[in-house]
């Protein structure tokens, strides 16, 4: 069957806003075409591929800003712990941590060490 790339376009557009999308995996089950129509259409650098991760991406950046709302708003240890941990240091993230480790020695890197091992002439 032929499928006019603009029509395919469009189609792929409307699903993505009105059934709020966010992988183009999903955007071709509902298409009803297969995968290789539909990267043969939109190649993967294309111009219309790029436009298509662009309102998929939309629809990402909307569903994060209202789950990090509701955890703003909530009462619950659980959800301000969670929103505290997206928000937070690196360094604040480890302390609150249950199974930090640190993968240094002596504030160098193990592959440092590991080098040195190896290498033991080599140690400058």
């Amino acid at each position: 069957m032929a499928y006019k790339k603009e029509d395919l376009y469009n189609q792929a557009v409307d699903l993505i806003r009105r059934n709020r999308h966010f992988f183009i995996e999903d955007v071709i089950s509902y298409m009803g075409i297969s995968k290789s129509t539909f990267y043969k259409h939109f190649p993967i650098d294309s111009n219309e591929m790029n436009s298509l991760k662009d309102e998929l991406s939309k629809n990402k950046i909307e569903i994060k800003t209202s789950i990090r709302s509701k955890l703003h708003s909530s009462n619950s240890p659980t959800a301000l712990l969670a929103l505290y941990k997206l928000v937070c240091s690196d360094e604040e993230r480890r302390k609150l941590s249950m199974e930090y480790r640190d993968h240094t020695t002596n504030g160098e890197p193990i592959n440092k060490v590991v080098f040195e091992l190896r290498n033991p002439q080599d140690t400058n």
